[in-house]
C-alpha cells in the first residue's frame, strides 16, 4: 500500500527511501503518535538502531491488533506483514523441543516496522520519562483490573512487558496517581480500597485515585472489571 508522504502529500510505496533522498521531509511527531509509540515501548517493541535514525519493529499473534496500531501510527508504520505461519512456528518448535507439534495448535505472527526517525532513540521503557494522557488511556484499557465491587483498586499489571513496576509506578507519580506497594504477611492487609499485589510488576492504585484517574482518561470501571 502506498503512503501520503506528510510533507509534500506525494504518494510512495516505501516513504523510508523518499526520507532517505529527502531528509527535510520527515515531519516532526504528532502528540498522538507520540504517546502510541510510547505505549509501545513501554509494551515491549524492538528499537532498531543499526543506522543514524532508530526504527520500530513490532510481532503480535492478532493480525487486527497489528493492522489497528499501524493504521493508528499513520505515515509512521509501514504495511503489516505476515512474518510467521502457524505452520513455519510448528516446525520451528518441533525442531527446537524434538516434540511433535500442529500448525492447528499455533497462530500466525503478523509484524510491522517504522519508517526511521530520530523521535524514535529510545534505547528502553525508562526512556519514557512521563505518561502522556493517550499512553495512560492506553495502559490502563490494555492491562488495567478494577478489583473489587464497590469499593476496590485498579491493578495495573506490566507481568511480561519491558517496563518494570517501579518505572511505572515512578510514571504514574509524575502525574499525580498514588501507588501502595504490598510489603509481605504481616504488614499489608487489604482493605476495601487498597488492594495489595504481591507481584512488585502489578501496580496498585487506591480506590479514589483510581476513580479520579479512570475519569481522566474516559475508561469505565465496568470496562476493566468482572462482572458482579
Amino acid at each position: 500500500m502506498s503512503v501520503n508522504c506528510p510533507t509534500c502529500g506525494e504518494t510512495y510505496d516505501k516513504l523510508g527511501n523518499h526520507f532517505a533522498w529527502n531528509p527535510q521531509h520527515r515531519s516532526a511527531l504528532s502528540e498522538r503518535q507520540r504517546a502510541i509509540i510510547e505505549f509501545l515501548v513501554l509494551r515491549g517493541v524492538t528499537i532498531r538502531g543499526e543506522s543514524q535514525k532508530s526504527r520500530l519493529e513490532g510481532y503480535g499473534t492478532s493480525e487486527a491488533w497489528i493492522r489497528e496500531v499501524t493504521d493508528a501510527l499513520g505515515w509512521v508504520a509501514n504495511d503489516p506483514y505476515l512474518h510467521q505461519s502457524a505452520t513455519d512456528v510448528a516446525d520451528s518448535v518441533e525442531r527446537r523441543y524434538q516434540d511433535n507439534v500442529s500448525a492447528s495448535d499455533c497462530s500466525d505472527v503478523w509484524g510491522f516496522t517504522s519508517v526511521p526517525h530520530p523521535a524514535l532513540d529510545y534505547e528502553g521503557p525508562t526512556d519514557v520519562k512521563r505518561l502522556r494522557p493517550l499512553t495512560l488511556r492506553l495502559l490502563v484499557g490494555a492491562v488495567g483490573n478494577f478489583v473489587g465491587t464497590i469499593f476496590g483498586s485498579l491493578h495495573v499489571d506490566v507481568r511480561g512487558w519491558d517496563v518494570g513496576g517501579d518505572h511505572m509506578r515512578d510514571l504514574l507519580d509524575s502525574v499525580g496517581v498514588s501507588t501502595v506497594e504490598y510489603d509481605g504477611d504481616g504488614y499489608a492487609t487489604d482493605t476495601h480500597t487498597e488492594r495489595y499485589h504481591y507481584d512488585d510488576d502489578v501496580v496498585v492504585v487506591p480506590h479514589y485515585d483510581a476513580l479520579d484517574l479512570l475519569d481522566s482518561v474516559g475508561v469505565a470501571i465496568s470496562d476493566i472489571s468482572e462482572p458482579i
